[in-house]
């Protein structure tokens, strides 16, 4: 008999392996095996994986029950956190109070809110919009946390029956905060397990995420339901915040990076197992309590402790069971997509070009203090800056928005462009060495591609984000990558057909130059891609990865080679963006400086080349807005918000600001005479379907009465009869002629 093993079981595995591993490596630190330091580090272990096991509880409930994978978790339960402070510490309330206005009165209400003005929206929408806009908003709560408690003034916030001495367990005293956040994380696991298996309301959650309207026929109110599952997760995040608060100090970035512990936590319970989500909580924090107790690691891996989560949440990962390939599902369209000509391509590669040139040379007006003909060196190296990162978000149009692989890792790969370029030619200003670094980072590309030919959507990018997270905990701090030790320039200019390109002031001008050319040959080169067979391939993948293996499309070659051009454009991006910085740092390439770049190109629509250059053009505005208005404190904070914002409207603009601009504005153009025969159909269609569109006066003149007319027009003046508007009840049906006209 076959014994089969359940994915779940070998990641915990793999888990218990991982502390293994790390309990067999121990005595490498200042403590030595002892009853008493084994003591501790259970005691700090089981207390923090009693922390990561509510949030990551709090992560399965939203997903089980609601299908949305919600990135925001950690910034809610960090937002929550200060607001409690701001209750118990800043006001004076009692505990018990502030609690109970925290926990039971405004995390209800916040989810419920979520709930209503954003995530029904998003139970249909594509899964990099679901993404997105959970990051947008958890970038809006860190921006409201900071904006409303400022980063310059420290807080503390206590530990429960701080003052207390505690229990005393053997020679370890637990303090009761401790004690209390474990007997929390065991009552919260019973009261969420009891509640989705054994109430009506849990089944129902439960149902509603598999057939929403299936559910409804059963009695079940999917509205109401919803809302009571952001309510709980809402309510654990604050729990999670305020517990681990005392812990890791009131930091924003610290609170929040709590969510990626959460996400290794809950991915060893596949992300609907309450059980493995709480145990994987738990082996994360006994883990997290042996390594500071035993572990030393040496100098070059000084951080190696923070990266063992996302060591976790990979393995975890890797362990799911393969994706099975999945049909389509029907949609509506009105036409075909047309596609960009090239003629297009060239004019729009030209304006871009012709913009950033003028800007460049002082010709466009721009803020006060600057003449026409000049532009300032701090300007000029902002827009080096903004072109960079619009190369960084062009590298990830074929890969999200043509091949549907959600992939935050793009950041992480142009970190290591900029490593390799100061390493094969970059401190020789050699142009050629820029070939060979884009020849590194393809294959790099296609190793993080490894995970996407057994797994997709969420699974996908939480396997990226891991490997962002590992890279910059272990890989960028190691001194063969990133020497922290050496100082000085790590890049000679680029010298290109004569031309000076380095961040020196006199030189900005031309890389500004350079960068604007390479963009626009690389957007043309991808337009040209997307007439091509290739992206049809990729884009019949993310539409139905059935239907195009049924025709004989080879995924796993789709899958490397969109991964392979996607990492050599980032590797480029990242000379250009080591060129630009002139020395790096071992913390230049943290997870959480590439979501939002992702973020800003799904905002402005992530199928479109083009989309990129509009996210610089968005980047470059907000601080030339900020200088022309004096340098308002209140731009500051909206600086802070306005990311999370423009991302939170995805969920009433899902296709993107290039999309809808493009469709309002299409019909202007000369040649788009199709736009505009599509326009007039629209209106037209609109103008029948609702007679306050028309001119009542030409009601009988130039259209005549009709049955439909009368009827709508009755409707909107409030005198609509039901008999009248239902021929054959009460009345004789009225006739009409061929031509629609009324016979009295």
């Amino acid at each position: 008999m076959r014994l089969k093993t359940k994915p779940t079981t070998i990641a915990a595995g793999v888990a218990v392996a991982v502390f293994a591993l790390v309990v067999i490596n121990g005595n490498r630190g200042p403590a030595v095996y002892s009853g008493h330091n084994i003591a501790i580090a259970l005691v700090v272990g089981i207390s923090l994986g009693g922390i990561y096991a509510i949030s990551a509880g709090g992560l399965v409930v939203t997903y089980s029950t609601t299908g949305i994978f919600n990135f925001a978790h950690g910034a809610i339960g960090c937002f929550l956190a200060f607001v409690y402070w701001e209750l118990r510490v800043n006001r004076n309330w009692p505990t018990p109070l502030a609690l109970i206005a925290v926990i039971f009165v405004l995390a209800p209400l916040l989810g419920i809110g979520l709930d209503v003005f954003l995530m029904r929206r998003l139970r249909n929408a594509p899964l990099v919009v679901q993404l997105m806009v959970t990051v947008g908003l958890m970038l809006t709560f860190m921006g409201i946390t900071l904006t409303m408690w400022k980063p310059t003034q420290g807080r503390a916030l206590q530990h429960f029956f701080e003052s207390s001495k505690g229990v005393e367990v053997g020679n370890v005293i637990a303090t009761w905060h401790r004690i209390i956040t474990v007997a929390v994380a065991l009552g919260i696991a019973l009261l969420l397990r009891t509640l989705l298996y054994r109430t009506r309301i849990g089944i129902s959650m439960r149902a509603v995420v598999d057939n929403r309207n299936l559910a409804g026929l059963t009695g079940a109110r999917p509205s109401v339901i919803s809302g009571a599952s952001w309510a709980l997760g809402c309510m654990t995040a604050a729990v999670a915040g305020i517990l681990i608060a005392p812990e890791t100090g009131l930091v924003v970035e610290n609170l929040t990076l709590v969510i990626v512990v959460a996400f290794a936590a809950a991915a060893i319970g596949q992300l609907k197992s309450l059980p493995w989500a709480f145990a994987g909580g738990m082996i994360i924090g006994l883990v997290t309590g042996f390594t500071r107790v035993f572990i030393a690691f040496g100098p070059n891996y000084s951080y190696a402790s923070e990266a063992i989560p996302a060591v976790i949440l990979f393995i975890a990962v890797l362990f799911l069971p393969q994706a099975r390939l999945a049909t389509g599902s029907l949609r509506l369209t009105k036409r075909t997509e047309r596609l960009t000509t090239p003629g297009e391509a060239l004019g729009a590669a030209a304006l871009i070009f012709g913009l950033v040139a003028a800007w460049a040379n002082g010709w466009i007006p721009w803020i006060t203090g600057t003449t026409f003909g000049q532009r300032t060196e701090v300007w000029l190296g902002r827009g080096v800056g903004f072109l960079v990162i619009g190369l960084i978000m062009l590298s990830l149009v074929p890969l999200i928005g043509w091949a549907g692989q959600v992939s935050f890792a793009n950041f992480a790969i142009a970190g290591f462009g900029a490593a390799m370029y100061a390493h094969v030619g970059g401190q020789h200003g050699n142009p050629l060495a820029l070939l060979w670094v884009m020849l590194i980072c393809a294959p790099l590309g296609a190793l993080v591609a490894l995970p996407a030919l057994r797994l997709k959507g969420l699974y996908l990018a939480l396997a990226t984000m891991a490997f962002a997270e590992f890279s910059d905990k272990i890989l960028f701090r190691h001194p063969r990558i990133i020497d922290p030790v050496k100082n000085g320039r790590l890049y000679e200019p680029l010298r290109v057909l004569g031309f000076r390109i380095s961040s020196d002031g006199p030189d900005r001008k031309a890389f500004v130059i350079f960068l604007a050319l390479a963009f626009v040959v690389l957007f043309l080169l991808l337009e040209a891609l997307r007439r091509s067979r290739w992206a049809r391939r990729w884009i019949a993948m993310a539409d139905s990865p059935a239907a195009s293996a049924t025709i004989g499309v080879n995924l796993t070659t789709a899958k490397i080679a969109v991964f392979a051009l996607s990492g050599a454009m980032a590797g480029f991006a990242g000379c250009m963006l080591g060129l630009q910085q002139g020395s790096l740092r071992g913390d230049s390439f943290p997870l959480f400086a590439g979501l939002p770049l992702v973020l800003l190109l799904a905002v402005q629509g992530v199928r479109y080349p083009v989309a990129a250059f509009m996210g610089v053009v968005g980047l470059a505005a907000f601080p030339a807005l900020y200088e022309v208005a004096g340098q308002p404190n209140y731009l500051t904070s909206i600086a802070l918000i306005g990311p999370g914002l423009a991302a939170i409207a995805m969920a009433y603009r899902p296709e993107g600001a290039v999309f809808y601009a493009g469709r309002d504005l299409a019909a202007l153009l000369p040649w788009r005479r199709d736009a505009r025969e599509e326009k007039a159909l629209a209106v037209a269609k609109l103008r029948s379907q609702d007679v306050t569109r028309d001119e009542i006066n030409d009601l009988g003149i130039d259209r005549p009465f009709t049955v439909e007319k009368i009827a709508q027009l009755d409707r909107a003046l409030n005198v609509a009869d039901e008999l009248l508007e239902r021929p054959g009840v009460g009345a004789p049906p009225a006739e009409e002629v061929p031509d629609g006209t009324l016979v009295s």
